[in-house]
């Protein structure tokens, strides 16, 4: 199994973090300082920080098989203007950030060494990663031009009782983006994860089962989808959890 994209979730109180996680995806495994849960073709990290949650990308995504694909990868995105720091190892595989970004990348051919797949089948993968930033043009030119990711679909789409926002769809690192175009906070953030069930109603129950505090299920946005919401600070990131009708 590889991997297509990293979640890192950072957060103060680590334990209440992973046991959140826990009860949402299953057990996860520790390595080093890091505890890790693998589903599809995600992996979810949980480590020691402030609160905050960063999308990692393959660094092969970016410029493809070559030599030194990592340094390759730094040095390319830095000619397009997205400066790349060394950050935490995850196991042996080497990461970077963009300071003051949610986006870095990985070396995800040493990450995929001794995958352990998350044993709970109903949440089977992630649906998408909700990103937020103040300015269209920003969005477009950070994971289009930047991170090379394939612009789908813009609309309009409503915040509560806001006026309404663009809306736009890129795909990349084997995930879909949604970023949505508002003007708080005033710089680009990891906003909310959505997770893809097999069994909605089910994985409702077990979480309720296991205490955590949960919208009823509802309807979508998009026709055919059945979705609900888990209500939890501990996860850091707002969450929701998506079944797929395949009558659709």
């Amino acid at each position: 199994m590889s991997t297509s994209a990293v979640i890192v979730v950072s957060a103060p109180e680590g334990a209440t973090t992973i046991a959140a996680y826990d009860r949402l995806l299953g057990p996860g495994w520790s390595v080093d300082d890091d505890h890790c849960w693998q589903v599809g073709g995600t992996r979810l990290v949980v480590r020691a920080g402030p609160a905050e949650a960063t999308l990692l990308i393959p660094a092969i995504d970016i410029v493809g098989e070559c030599d030194e694909v990592f340094d390759t990868a730094v040095t390319l995105l830095g000619r397009r203007s997205i400066r790349v720091s060394p950050a935490g190892r995850i196991g042996a595989a080497r990461t970077g950030v963009a300071p003051g970004l949610p986006i870095g990348i990985v070396d995800s051919a040493s990450l995929d060494r001794g995958v352990q797949p998350t044993p709970l089948s109903t949440i089977a993968r992630i649906d998408h990663v909700v990103m937020r930033g103040p300015s269209r043009d920003g969005l477009l030119a950070l994971f289009g031009a930047g991170l090379g990711f394939d612009f789908r679909l813009e609309q309009q789409f409503t915040l509560r009782s806001e006026e309404p926002v663009p809306q736009l769809f890129f795909r990349g690192a084997g995930t879909v983006v949604e970023a949505l175009v508002a003007p708080e906070p005033p710089q680009v953030g990891l906003w909310g994860l959505a997770w893809t069930s097999t069994n909605p109603d089910a994985d409702h129950a077990r979480l309720q089962e296991a205490g955590a505090t949960l919208s009823d299920i509802r309807d979508g946005h998009k026709p055919g989808t059945r979705v609900f919401t888990v209500r939890s600070e501990d996860l850091v990131v707002p969450t929701i959890v998506i079944g797929h009708d395949r009558k659709s």
